[in-house]
């Protein structure tokens, strides 16, 4: 297993994510201690309320995004950052009709692919048993309080700034 992929080579994959609308396809390259991804999120797409054991770090390429922490709501364009601390209620939401480019690192690995499609960048020394994944898990969390505020601060969920 190599240590370097080229793009084309990480193949691109749907996400079984639980979801109330849209689509997410990524690709993903995993390392012992951590995953990254370059997340496409359709417009539409709007996920479950969940958690993992993973802190995730994100920086917007293309298109926005909102991203909701608990009660907070953030808008991300491109050029923004974010991190969502592990074990930390967390959605997203891209309310327009385009689609969002996020790249996305989660320390552990985040196990969202089937095998065989994150690319393990290890080198012959290191042993693919040894890499840490962790899973998200849905949870029941009443998303309206978090989405409202976004429109509070004088935005649709579509337009301006958190």
């Amino acid at each position: 297993m190599p240590l370097f992929a080229k793009g084309g080579d990480v193949p691109r994959g749907p996400v079984a994510m639980q979801v109330s609308g849209g689509m997410l396809a990524t690709q993903q390259v995993v390392g012992t201690n951590a995953s990254l991804m370059i997340a496409e999120r359709s417009g539409g797409y709007h996920s479950n309320p969940h958690v993992h054991d993973c802190e995730q770090l994100n920086y917007m390429i293309q298109g926005e995004v909102w991203i909701f922490i608990q009660d907070q709501a953030f808008h991300l364009r491109p050029g923004d950052f974010l991190r969502i601390p592990a074990n930390i209620v967390h959605w997203a939401w891209n309310c327009t009709d385009e689609p969002c480019i996020l790249a996305e690192a989660h320390l552990p690995a985040l196990d969202v692919l089937p095998r065989g499609q994150a690319i393990l960048l290890l080198d012959e020394t290191e042993d693919a048993g040894l890499v840490r994944w962790v899973e998200s898990q849905f949870v029941t969390h009443d998303q309206s309080r978090a989405e409202a505020q976004g429109m509070r601060k004088g935005d649709t969920l579509g337009g301006g700034t958190a």
